[in-house]
Parts: structure tokens; C-alpha cells; sequence
């Protein structure tokens, strides 16, 4: 992939590496797992892992933008070749087995905007044909189409990238000023009060004691993922990839911030007992809950009627079925093509074989991308067109890339320290921090892997433990046998 590069402005540059990594529905889904207790823990996980993080990629950037392989290129510099292949390849099988979910997952957003209701989990058939079929097929059209958009080179893909993201500030702005409206409406009084035992107790009964609040703990590192990927798209920025890594730091604060905010506005307009008791309510959909409900509050205090309250909860509903829809192909966009892009760029030449380096006009590998989209329609065939077993194994094997995608954000802050021990001209962090920021990094990734693990036996989830376990050490022998294997072929030739 030759480096075809887009010019993107400061502030564009900004919102694209801000809202790749944060999420609104893990701000939503925050505050329905821990309501205000949530906050503390997202401080303790911006610290920790999040900023220290940050200032670690920035100065990976700052050094190396000029390299195509971003996180390959990272490891290759400090470590070594096999070390960079190994964790490439962890990160990017673990980012394409969650792109089958996420494509099966888009049409909830679409249902939402479409109908103000998800019906994908209906049974209905249309011309006797079930209805996770037709789901199933059109998320195979989809990964075509993303196929043609990825092959019209990064400046389409920067443009889906920076649509979604000026939705999600949208829609976060939509939700903060609506709940400002309501604070002020109510002279300050919250619908869910702020107490001080509030904030070190959930009043959810599944994230209470030890065991609940360090499974909450990392949920809150993987709301802070992602910032990787999108920093692996340095070297496509044109001459701001000087800039780049400011931008990551601004980002980083923005996105901290952000969170913290998010989860306060909401006790604006949610009472936690009130809308949470509804058994209805699910990971999947608690941001759809808050928005409708948002939408309820304000229409009472603006002093609509009963029909046109309902009509402003619906616009609230659909709009936030839009903006993640369109979030959702700006994600796709982006993990389709960063960790492809990095494993294919990064290795020597002629390591992969040529039919599947060999760049089109816009400078993609449009062999690989295409393989790549066969690859998550197989995975997509698997869950859709089998039986149960077949859904179980896809269950599982995305067990099994849970810990997988955290093992990059550990071997980059490993990276690192031996990386601070050659000369360079762009250092961030102050000699004497250095360590500390990988140390923090190192320390807190280890304990999320270990209690990732050492959790769902508690719960006596024997499986689930071991596939977590698992995982990992199957795409690594999987990983040294395609690196051996392509040596071997290169010292043949």
C-alpha cells in the first residue's frame, strides 16, 4: 500500500482520533452497570492505562509517522521482527472476527431509525424465508460494499471516518444539552440523586463487592481501546502527521473528560431504579432507554402535549439509531482497513505473497481487502446459515479474542521501554517517567487479563476461562507457523 495521503485539518484530525475511541454506548452502558460508581473507576482507568498510553503512542508516532506498519513498525523498531509479526497478528484476527459482529450488529441501529423498535430479534419470515437469513444476507452485501469503498483509497475511508464521528459529537452534544436543560429546569436537583456512598456502590446487584467492581474495572480499559488502530493511519495524514501526536494528547483529555461528563449529565434525566428495573433493558440497548426517556423528560419540561412528548422521545430514539448506524460504518471503515493495512505494509517485501500486496491505483491491496471481506462473509455464513452448535463456536471465538486484543496494548508499553533506550529526536515523556508510564500500562493490562480470566470462575463459567486462556495461545502458533513459513519462502526465492 503506497502512501497515498489526505490532507486533514488540526481540529478534523482531533475529532477522528477522539471518537474512534470513545464510545456512547459505553458512556450509556456505564452508567447502567454502576450509575454514578462508574465515574471513579473511569478516573482510576484514564490514569492507569489511558493516558500513560496516549503519551506512549504519541511518542511511537512522533518517532516513527514515517512508517507504513504503525503498530508493526512500533515493536519491529524496539523488539524484533518476529515479536512485531506475532502481536500484529493477534491484534488484527481478533479486530476481524469482531467485524463479523459488527456488521451483524448494524442492522439494530437501522431497525431503530427505521421502525423505533429493534425487530432483528424477531422470529418473522418473509416469503418463507426466516428473518436471520435475510439479516445474514444483507450483512454479506455490506461487507461488499465496505470491500468497493475500502478500495477507493483512504481519502473515501477518511471521509466515512469523519461522518461518523461529527454524528456521535452531535448526538453528545444533543444529550448534554438536553440534560443541562433539565439541571437548570430543576434548579440543580438530579433525577438520580449524587451521594456520597453513590459513588463508591452500584446500584446494580451484578457490579457490588470486590468481584463486581474489578469486572467493571475492565470494561472501563476497553472503553479507552482503539487508539492503536486509528494511530496506525499516521503516515496517511499528510503533513500533519508532525502534528499527529498533539493531536493524540488533545484527544486523550477530550475523550477522559468526555466519559466522566457523560455519566454525570445522565443523572440529569434517568433515575437509575426507574428505568433500569425494566427487565428489558440490556447492554444492547440502555443508550436507546436513556435517549427515549431524555427525550420524555424534556418534552414535560418544555410543556408539549402527550402526543407531541412522545413524538420528541421518538426523534431522540431515531436519531440515536442514525448516529450509531453511521458510527457503526465509520468503525467498520476504520478496523477493516488499520490492522490489515499494518500487517500486510509493515512486513519486508515479498514476505506475503505477491497476488496479495499488489496496490491498485488509490494504493490499497485490494487482493487482501477482498480476502479479508470473504473471510468475515464465511464467519457471517457460520453464525446465519448453520445450527446452534455453529453459533456457540462463533461465541466462543469471540471469547477467545478478548484477551487477544489486549495483548498489543501490553507488548507496546513492553515495546517501549527498550525504545526510550535508543536515541531519539521526539521524546514527550521526561527520561525519569518513562518507565513509570510503561509500568503503569504493563501493570494494569496484566491484572484486566488476569481478572478477565480468574472472574468467570467464580461464576463456575469452567469454559469460558479456558477459551479466554485458550484464545491467545492458538493465534500466536498460528502466527510463528505463518512467520516461519514466509521466511522460509523468502530465503527459498
Amino acid at each position: 500500500m503506497s502512501k497515498k495521503t489526505v490532507e486533514l485539518s488540526f481540529p478534523k484530525l482531533v475529532l477522528i482520533i477522539a471518537t474512534t475511541v470513545f464510545s456512547f454506548t459505553s458512556m450509556s452502558n456505564a452508567f447502567y452497570l454502576m450509575s454514578y460508581a462508574a465515574m471513579p473507576w473511569y478516573i482510576v482507568a484514564g490514569l492507569l492505562f489511558f493516558v500513560p498510553y496516549a503519551l506512549i503512542v504519541s511518542e511511537f508516532t512522533g518517532n516513527l509517522g514515517q512508517y507504513s506498519g504503525g503498530l508493526y513498525s512500533w515493536i519491529d523498531h524496539s523488539l524484533s521482527q518476529k515479536a512485531a509479526f506475532l502481536t500484529t497478528f493477534l491484534w488484527y484476527s481478533s479486530y476481524t472476527i469482531w467485524l463479523a459482529s459488527l456488521f451483524m450488529k448494524l442492522w439494530i441501529p437501522l431497525s431503530i431509525l427505521s421502525f423505533g423498535q429493534d425487530l432483528t430479534t424477531r422470529t418473522a419470515s418473509f416469503w418463507h424465508i426466516p428473518q436471520i437469513y435475510w439479516l445474514g444476507l444483507g450483512s454479506c452485501i455490506l461487507v461488499l460494499i465496505v470491500v468497493f469503498l475500502i478500495n477507493k483509497g483512504f481519502f473515501t475511508i477518511s471521509r466515512f471516518m469523519l461522518l461518523g464521528g461529527s454524528l456521535i459529537a452531535l448526538l453528545f452534544v444533543v444529550m448534554a444539552v438536553s440534560n443541562l436543560i433539565l439541571l437548570v429546569n430543576h434548579h440543580g436537583q438530579l433525577s438520580q440523586p449524587m451521594q456520597q456512598h453513590i459513588l463508591l456502590n452500584s446500584p446494580n446487584r451484578d457490579y457490588q463487592g470486590l468481584l463486581g467492581n474489578l469486572g467493571f474495572f475492565i470494561f472501563g480499559i476497553t472503553a479507552f481501546g482503539g487508539l492503536d488502530t486509528v494511530a496506525s493511519l499516521v503516515d496517511r495524514v499528510g503533513h500533519n502527521k508532525r502534528r499527529f501526536p498533539f493531536a493524540i494528547l488533545i484527544a486523550a483529555i477530550l475523550i477522559t473528560v468526555t466519559y466522566l461528563a457523560g455519566i454525570f449529565l445522565w443523572g440529569a434525566s434517568a433515575n437509575w431504579a426507574a428505568i433500569f428495573t425494566n427487565q428489558k433493558v440490556s447492554l444492547g440497548n440502555a443508550m436507546y432507554f436513556l435517549m427515549f426517556n431524555l427525550g420524555h423528560q424534556l418534552g414535560g419540561v418544555l410543556g408539549l402535549s402527550s402526543a407531541g412528548t412522545l413524538i420528541l422521545s421518538q426523534i431522540f430514539l431515531r436519531l440515536t439509531g442514525l448516529v450509531l448506524f453511521w458510527a457503526y460504518i465509520g468503525l467498520i471503515m476504520t478496523i477493516a482497513y488499520a490492522p490489515l493495512k499494518s500487517i500486510i505494509t509493515g512486513t519486508p517485501k515479498n514476505f506475503w505473497p505477491h497476488f496479495l500486496t499488489k496496490e491498485n491505483k488509490q494504493g490499497i491491496a485490494s487482493h487482501a481487502v477482498l480476502g479479508q471481506g470473504l473471510l468475515i462473509i464465511g464467519l457471517i455464513w457460520l453464525v446465519v446459515f448453520s445450527n446452534a452448535h455453529a453459533v456457540n463456536l462463533y461465541n466462543n471465538l469471540t471469547l477467545m479474542t478478548n484477551v487477544s486484543r489486549s495483548i498489543p496494548y501490553l507488548i507496546v508499553a513492553i515495546a517501549f521501554i527498550q525504545f526510550r533506550k535508543q536515541q531519539h529526536d521526539y521524546q514527550l515523556i521526561a527520561p525519569r517517567y518513562a518507565n513509570l508510564a510503561s509500568g503503569l500500562v504493563i501493570t494494569t493490562i496484566l491484572s484486566a487479563i488476569s481478572f478477565s480470566i480468574i472472574l468467570p470462575l467464580f461464576k463456575a463459567h469452567y469454559l469460558e476461562s479456558m477459551l479466554l486462556l485458550i484464545g491467545p495461545m492458538i493465534f500466536s502458533i498460528i502466527a510463528v507457523i505463518l512467520y516461519h513459513h514466509f521466511n522460509r519462502q523468502i530465503e527459498l526465492s
